[in-house]
């Protein structure tokens, strides 16, 4: 699958399912992250649809039968700044909780790319900014990572744990993804010696938003119209091995912000790996799924906005756990 902004997680504050993206929703010890920072689909958002489809109402006057590519590319020199919005409801009175737990946070995301155009390119991603508010015990927290003094003891630790976070994805020439590494920050650490355990999730974790940058796209050149089915095995810290299959269709080519995009559209489930043999402190129930739009910057080669609905079934201590979660991302700034 190649990239989408969305997500489940599970605890320490740093995944969440199909991403994402960290903030913790807590009811009677069942704790799971369904944050903004990795959000498996961490790019779409449902509530935009509306305005993204007046923006998108007349396609460009360009050519629609060429192909196209649709590869990340990342610019030495430049910095992109995203911002990304995440809606969560978790059912939890269908766990017997008193009440369900509604969340929304608003992620800085930013990825400052060096290197050379003829060799290797480090982007360096660093979350730098949450906020939002979540309804916990009946009770509503507004929250800031500038000022979390006040802040409820679980949103300050998951925040704390979050923000000013940072890893590097490494590219090659052909911006062909090569590894991740400087995970190490991202670690909670004992008297300054991160855990081997904390090391492996962290690792995880950028892996987990490396992908969602790239899920949908296709590797070769597409025209409108063309449909192709993307496949992807991801691995969650909490939920383990996760199986995602994406229907995705190249709607058109549109005028959006600064030129010419191809406007993408996807549907898909997704479901865990009965064949891995691992510890799962949760897992994806049966019905699972997920759908949204991407507009990607034909000339820049990069996601300027995407919209993304995941409704997922978590299955938590052999009781299903309703999950509905509505996110957006758009590239800010890219200078």
């Amino acid at each position: 699958m190649g990239r989408a902004g969305a997500s489940m997680s599970g605890g320490g504050g740093f995944d969440n399912p199909l991403r994402c993206n960290v903030v913790t929703a807590v009811a009677s010890g069942v704790v799971l992250s369904l944050a903004p920072r990795v959000m498996i689909y961490p790019r779409f958002a449902f509530r935009s649809w509306a305005a993204l489809a007046v923006l998108l109402a007349c396609p460009v006057l360009q050519a629609q039968d060429q192909p196209v590519s649709l590869q990340l590319r990342w610019t030495p020199g430049k910095t992109y700044t995203q911002e990304t919005t995440t809606e969560t409801n978790t059912a939890l009175t269908a766990v017997g909780q008193a009440a369900d737990v509604k969340m929304k946070v608003v992620q800085t995301t930013v990825i400052q790319v060096e290197g050379e155009e003829k060799g290797n390119k480090e982007a360096r991603v660093t979350f730098e900014a949450l906020s939002g508010e979540v309804m916990l015990d009946g009770k509503n927290h507004v929250f800031d990572s500038k000022n979390l003094t006040d802040a409820h003891p679980m949103i300050k630790a998951s925040i704390g744990q979050s923000v000013g976070k940072s890893f590097v994805m490494v590219y090659d020439q052909d911006d062909q993804f090569v590894s991740v590494k400087d995970t190490g920050t991202m670690t909670p650490s004992n008297l300054g010696n991160p855990s081997l355990e904390g090391l492996a999730e962290a690792k995880e974790v950028a892996e987990l938003y490396r992908r969602s940058l790239e899920m949908g796209l296709p590797q070769v050149k597409v025209k409108p119209g063309d449909r192709w089915t993307s496949q992807q095995t991801v691995k969650f810290p909490s939920a383990g091995t996760v199986n995602v299959e994406l229907r995705v269709k190249f709607d058109a080519i549109v005028n959006y912000d600064t030129g010419p995009h191809a406007k993408i559209s996807f549907e898909g489930e997704m479901k865990n790996d009965e064949t891995a043999q691992e510890a799962r402190r949760v897992s994806i129930g049966k019905g699972s799924k997920t759908f949204g739009q991407i507009l990607f910057d034909i000339n820049r080669g990069t996601v300027s906005f995407g919209a993304f609905r995941a409704d997922i079934t978590l299955d938590v201590g052999g009781k299903s756990l309703p999950i509905r979660q509505q996110v957006s991302t758009k590239l800010m700034k890219l200078e």
